[in-house]
């Protein structure tokens, strides 16, 4: 059809030809050329620094945390890391087809969870995603005859490298070489002591004064203190006499008055007695009164009256004495009055006494307590005199105030400019700035710091407390280009930017610099332009030479210029509609995309061929110029679509690999499937029309050489054909030896290229300086110089302060380590190899080791190189240990050189081991004295800026501790310690003891696992693969400790890893090759006699390595997946060409088949005639069957669940593509099954059969499921068989009303429309009512 149309519109052709033309021009031109395609590495990298800190510290504060966040994020593969002195590197790995901006922002985001708990001293954790584009696209070498080093680097400085930054599509320019200016502050303890000495002595005289008046106090006071003593020994002994007397007065009145009371009492005793005696005789004599009256007697009388006169006398003495004691009593108690009046006296006076001696002692005890007060005043002031000090002291000792960090935010501080904002005056605003930076060295110098507010003390400046000096980096620095003094300049490209494009523009830029610059020289050491132009040069030439030898030998096979011309015409046009193609998809030009496009050109070429051959053969015949276009393009679309097909099909499997694989060849597919697609729409299309053009006149012209050759021809295939059992045996000998011989000579991940750029790496002994390498490096490269093909070479040491080496290294120098570029000739007379051997044998007696790459821009380092045997643990003393056992392993087996053990890069340590006894008594711990040492030893880092004439310094600030202490010195370092609130000096060997060691400069970690890695090189003549597999074998035997594990890495890991991943894409090509020749010859055993031509290509494949020398690459690989599809691509036309005679129509007539096999099988059975129905049943049922038990698989169920929405089922762990491919797969297997049923029933077998089909089939489909619902998968199987009863019905009324055949196909088109757009204008029919009713009503 397509044909025919071209045929019968040449115009239309030739203008979209032209569009084409046009096209593929502009999309040329527009084209970004690379070195390789543009891939998103699934690789990223976390990088943080911690100054300061051992790779211990590094890992345990820093690593550690963040492996166990990262290792949170999806789809991660492997983690691993590198924990060396100030330097974290996490490096994550991802699947393949990760988004690795959405991963970018998923890892800041676990960054930020965890850097706030990390120190102040850890830097801001830096995310960068590794990319092809971060290889620097130029390398250039600069020296000059007439300036000295430091005009060069200023030179560069100035004006080379902003002139390149500014070229288009530059993204930075970095330097390595340059001598650069700096001024360093470096704090002076000599200056501090100094300075320290002058505030005491100026704080003393100040505190002196204090003192003076302190002590005159403390003399007033003892004064007073005597004064007192003497005023209260006198008032007490002048107390005591008083007291004495008054107590001796008052004893002795106490006497008296117990003598008086004695004697009162003693009378009232004797008056009592004298008065009861009185009474007795009052009594005696009234009772003798009585008797004497009673008594006559008067001698009785007178007795009586005797005894009465008696007793009256006593009555008289009685009353007198009585008398007498009552005038005694008067008076005594008269005198004791008088005693008890003296008494009360002298109490009162002792009283008094009393008060007075109080009041006295009073007086003395206030003296005593106001003198006390002041004592304790005068010592409280003495103490705070002591206290303020020793505070001021100590407040005043800059030695703790003017640290490194101090000092820096001090200068930070000052030397400051910022505008602060505006102030508005009338109509004029006036910006407000703020500061003054510094402009020359003095007054940096100058610069006040610190304002003490000591008397005698000015502010302190910075030339007080440091030494400051302009100085610069050259003897940190070496760089030689040609044995002169050099810069090296790495240039690198913005990601969207073309490499050669961007090189192409370097370099012009480069020469325009050399012409303004006199005494100026470069040399790029290492252009990816170059490289670039090189490769794609020699890709477009082998293109080239493709299409020269591929009309050349149609001319030789045709004999006609005609035919010849429509083949040299669409080759260039199929390659141009490819290049089309490939721009509007975003492929660049690269070495894989155009490498695809040169085989496509091989490829591209048959399906013309064939169509011309078809045609021409048609003309021979006799046929009509155009009957014959029309008839031969026909006759061969079916075979030319389907070896179009098997052979894109080769690379459709590309989508289910992974990693480098996938990501370097996919565009390769891609290119070789655009083209193949662009030759089959040329071969159907634009051949025709030129054919119908140029085939006017056809003659028969004889070949005796090729009637020759055919005739030698059938004779072999002849004897062979008569000898098949031998030709199978030869065959499956050769096919096994050359995989022998395949496997004997080795693998490697890319094959080794050759160029003109060749790089070296010179190690010197451990612990070398860099006067010591860089003189070895001098005589290495004058050595190297003596080849003749060497044209330039370029050596540098890297400081490890800038770029990868600063990330790699933590920022630590490689002081013995140098790296060198050298530049061979265009015209060169050796290999890189040969030139490798001849340095490597100048330089054998050298005390170095020297690794030599033969190619800067080789490709096997995408996948690591040499062998890499990785051992896990836990300790590392183990590991280190372990890591010895496997490099002797290594050592011994043949093949390998310069074996690393992993433990070669070690850092000489002196472990202080702190005893903590000792430490605490001096008021330390450890982790004091570990800051105060980092400080002590901290490196100087940069403080601020200042400009002086136009040019830029640095301002560094450092410690000169750093750089003068030798290991006796540090035993003698002062630590300051605290105990009972004092401060107390002590040297570190009083606290510790010391003892020499070695650590790894980096702790290596995978999977959170530690990590030691043995390498090795491997030698010239030796194979990686076949090296690797012996030292494997060799491992396998060694007995590794408990939770130890060893592993094989580097490029051997790679080789497995992309041989699976190839090994998958060639079993999927098998099969979808089969499955496609299944629908062409609609048989399942047909295929197999084109499949069984595989073997045979690959022995060709692998016989030509084995001559050649050649590795088994990938590269290789991947041709023995493309020599698949065209060794099959070949099959096809001449299996197409035998079975089909070179028709398009097949008889089967005579050929059994399914219908009558059946036929024989109901003869005589009430089912005869009946076949077509019931075989048709039986297909029918056997295919729900199968869909009912394999749609309820988990296979079954991820293709239902893939729908239209692949982005949601992603999410579900379902890979969209896959489920895709196999639902396909499956679709065409039954769409092949009905195929061949189709063709057996109609007896005949057309390239064309089945077409139009589709439409029916879903007109079927959606009438079913419209009638039946959306049931399960049985009632939809039942709904589809009704739908096709439905439509063949409705089909059939329309063929009885004769109907026009394109009616016919319009019925089956309106069907399907009907039944898409059905369910949604009943959906929508609601809306549409109201809205006419709406319209109806607005009317």
């Amino acid at each position: 059809m397509i044909s025919k149309f071209s045929v019968k519109k040449p115009y239309t052709v030739i203008v979209a030809v032209i569009l084409v033309i046009i096209l593929g021009i502009v999309s040329f031109t527009k084209m970004t050329t690379d070195l390789l395609p543009s891939m998103e590495l699934p690789y990223a990298v976390v990088m943080t620094t911690y100054q300061g800190a051992s790779p211990e510290t590094v890992e345990t504060t820093v690593t550690k945390p963040v492996e166990q966040s990262m290792a949170t994020i999806s789809n991660i593969k492997e983690v691993n890391s590198i924990s060396s002195e100030n330097m974290s590197m996490v490096i994550l790995e991802f699947e393949g087809d990760t988004d690795m901006n959405a991963v970018s922002l998923d890892m800041r985001e676990k960054l930020d969870m965890i850097k706030g708990y990390w120190p102040d001293e850890v830097g801001n954790p830096t995310i960068m995603k590794l990319n092809p584009d971060m290889m620097p696209v130029m390398v250039t070498a600069m020296d000059s005859d007439k300036l000295s080093s430091a005009e060069l680097s200023e030179l560069i400085n100035d004006k080379i490298a902003p002139s390149l930054e500014a070229v288009d599509g530059v993204a930075s320019v970095s330097s390595t070489g340059l001598v650069t200016e700096q001024i360093n502050a470096i704090i002076s303890e000599k200056k501090i002591n100094k300075l320290n000495k002058k505030i005491q002595k100026a704080l003393n005289g100040q505190f002196d004064e204090a003192q003076n008046k302190i002590d005159q106090a403390k003399a007033q006071m003892e004064t007073g203190k005597n004064t007192l003593d003497a005023q209260r020994t006198k008032a007490n002994t002048q107390l005591a006499k008083a007291q004495t007397a008054l107590s001796d007065g008052q004893l002795s009145l106490a006497q008296k008055e117990v003598q008086v009371t004695s004697s009162i009492t003693n009378l009232k005793v004797q008056k009592q007695s004298l008065q009861a005696s009185l009474k007795t005789l009052k009594t005696q004599i009234a009772k003798l009164e009585e008797q004497a009256k009673q008594v006559p007697d008067a001698a009785t009388k007178m007795q009586l009256a005797a005894q009465i006169e008696e007793l009256k006398k006593q009555e008289t003495t009685a009353e007198t004495s009585i008398k007498a004691l009552d005038k005694n009593l008067k008076t005594l108690n008269s005198a004791l009055k008088q005693i008890k009046k003296g008494k009360k006296t002298i109490n009162s006076q002792l009283t008094q006494f009393n008060v007075q001696s109080a009041t006295a002692t009073q007086k003395m005890n206030d003296g005593e307590i106001e003198l006390a007060q002041g004592e304790a005043q005068l010592n409280s002031s003495q103490s705070q005199l002591d206290s303020s000090k020793e505070q001021a002291k100590e407040a005043a000792n800059i030695k703790n105030k003017l640290t490194v960090e101090n000092v820096k935010a001090l200068l930070t501080a000052q030397n400051f400019e910022m505008p602060a904002g505006y102030i508005s005056e009338g109509n004029t605003q006036y910006l407000v700035r703020v500061g003054d930076k510094v402009t020359n060295k003095k007054d940096l110098a100058n610069m006040e710091l610190l304002d003490l507010g000591i008397k005698g003390i000015p502010p302190i400046k910075l030339c007080d407390v440091a030494d400051v000096a302009i100085v610069d980096n050259s003897a940190d620095t070496y760089c030689r280009v040609n044995g002169n003094n050099g810069v090296v300049l790495t240039v690198q490209k913005q990601n969207n930017y073309s490499t050669a494009d961007v090189a192409d523009k370097v370099a012009a830029k480069m020469k325009t610099l050399t012409k303004e610059n006199k005494g100026f020289h470069y040399v790029n050491i290492m252009d990816q332009g170059v490289y670039i132009d090189m490769v794609t040069g020699s890709v477009i030439q082998n293109l080239l030479m493709g299409a020269i030898l591929a009309v050349f030998i149609l001319l030789l096979f045709l004999k006609d210029i005609r035919p010849t011309i429509v083949i040299a015409c669409s080759i260039p046009l199929s390659v141009i509609f490819a290049v089309v193609l490939m721009y509007f998809t975003g492929i660049t030009l690269n070495v894989i995309s155009l490498s695809g496009l040169a085989l496509g050109v091989g490829m591209l070429v048959d399906n013309s061929i064939v169509v011309i051959e078809n045609i021409y053969r048609l003309r021979k015949e006799g046929v009509p110029v155009k009957e014959a276009a029309i008839t031969g393009a026909k006759g061969v679309a079916g075979a030319i679509t389907s070896s179009t097909l098997t052979t894109i099909s080769v690379f459709l499997p590309i989508v289910f690999t992974t990693g480098i694989t996938k990501q370097l060849f996919t565009d390769m597919g891609l290119t070789i499937g655009y083209s193949l697609v662009a030759s089959l729409i040329v071969a159907v299309t634009f051949v025709p029309m030129m054919s119908a053009g140029v085939l006017n006149k056809v003659t028969e012209k004889d070949s005796k050489f090729i009637d020759k050759l055919q005739q030698l021809y059938r004779k072999v295939m002849t004897k062979l054909l008569n000898r098949k059992i031998i030709v199978v045996i030869v065959t499956l000998a050769l096919f096994v030896g050359s995989i022998i011989g395949a496997m004997n000579i080795g693998s490697s991940l890319m094959p080794s290229m050759d160029s003109t750029q060749m790089t070296m790496t010179i190690k010197m002994p451990q612990g070398s300086s860099m006067e010591e390498t860089a003189s070895m490096t001098d005589t290495v490269m004058k050595k190297v110089q003596e080849i003749k093909d060497v044209d330039s070479v370029a050596g540098m040491i890297s400081s490890g302060s800038s770029g990868m080496s600063a990330m790699t290294s933590g920022g630590s120098s490689n002081e013995d380590q140098s790296s060198m570029y050298i530049l061979l000739k265009e015209k060169k007379k050796h290999t890189n190899k040969e030139i490798k051997k001849e340095i490597l044998k100048k330089t054998k007696k050298f005390d170095c080791e020297i690794e030599v790459q033969e190619s800067s821009m080789d490709m096997s380092a995408l996948g690591g190189s040499g062998i890499s045997i990785q051992i896990k643990g836990s300790d590392l003393n183990k590991l280190r240990s372990i890591g010895k056992d496997i490099a002797k392993i290594a050592e011994d087996t043949k093949g390998t050189q310069n074996v690393s053990n992993g433990s070669e890069e070690t850092t000489p340590d002196i472990h202080v081991v702190v005893d903590k006894k000792k430490a605490v008594k001096n008021g330390l711990t450890v982790a004091t004295i570990y800051q105060q040492l980092s400080e002590k030893l901290k490196d100087a880092s940069e403080a601020t800026t200042i400009t002086i004439n136009e040019k830029e310094y640095s301002v560094n600030v450092g410690n000169s501790a750093k750089n003068t202490l030798t290991r006796n010195d540090l035993k003698k370092v002062k630590l300051t310690g605290t105990v009972s609130g004092k401060e107390k000096e002590v040297t570190l060997d009083k606290v510790a003891k010391f003892r020499n060691s070695d650590s790894l400069s980096s702790i290596n970690r995978n999977q959170q696992e530690r990590t030691l890695t043995v390498t090795s090189e491997i030698k010239d003549g030796y194979n990686v693969g076949k090296v690797s597999s012996a030292v494997q074998k060799q491992i396998k035997k060694y007995n590794a400790p408990k939770g130890y594990s060893i592993t094989m890495k580097g490029e051997m890991e790679s080789i497995q890893e992309t041989t699976g991943q190839i090994g998958l894409m060639l079993l999927l090509a098998v099969a979808f090759m089969y499955l496609i020749m299944v629908a062409q010859f609609q048989s399942l055993k047909s295929p197999f006699i084109i499949l069984f031509t595989i073997p045979m290509a690959f022995t060709g494949g692998f016989l030509g390595l084995l001559l050649t020398g050649k590795d088994l690459s990938a590269i290789a690989m991947i041709g023995f997946v493309m020599l698949a599809g065209i060794i099959v691509n070949t099959a096809l036309y001449s299996v197409n060409i035998a079975v089909m005679g070179g028709s398009s129509l097949i008889n089967m007539n005579r050929t059994t088949t399914v219908f009558t096999m059946m036929k024989d099988a109901l003869a005589g059975t009430p089912l005869k005639g009946r076949e077509d129905i019931i075989i048709a049943a039986i297909a029918v049922i056997l295919v729900i069957v199968f869909l009912v038990f394999f749609l309820r698989t988990r296979l079954g169920l991820a293709i239902r669940a893939t729908g239209n929405n692949s982005d949601m089922v992603k999410s579900s762990s379902i890979n969209p593509v896959f489920t895709t491919v196999i639902g396909l797969c499956v679709a065409n297997a039954f769409t092949a099954l009905s195929g061949c049923l189709l063709s057996q029933s109609q007896k005949s077998v057309d390239i064309n059969i089945g077409q139009g089909m589709v439409t029916i089939a879903l007109a079927s489909l959606l009438i079913g499921g419209t009638l039946l619902g959306h049931g399960g998968i049985f009632v939809r199987a039942v709904g589809m068989v009704l739908g096709s009863f439905i439509f063949r019905l409705v089909y059939t009324i329309a063929l009885r009303f004769n109907m026009p055949a394109f009616m016919l196909k319009l019925v089956s088109s309106v069907i399907v429309v009907l039944a898409i757009s059905g369910p949604y204008l009943k959906k929508q029919w609601p809306q549409i009512r109201r809205r006419m009713t709406h319209t109806k009503g607005g009317r």
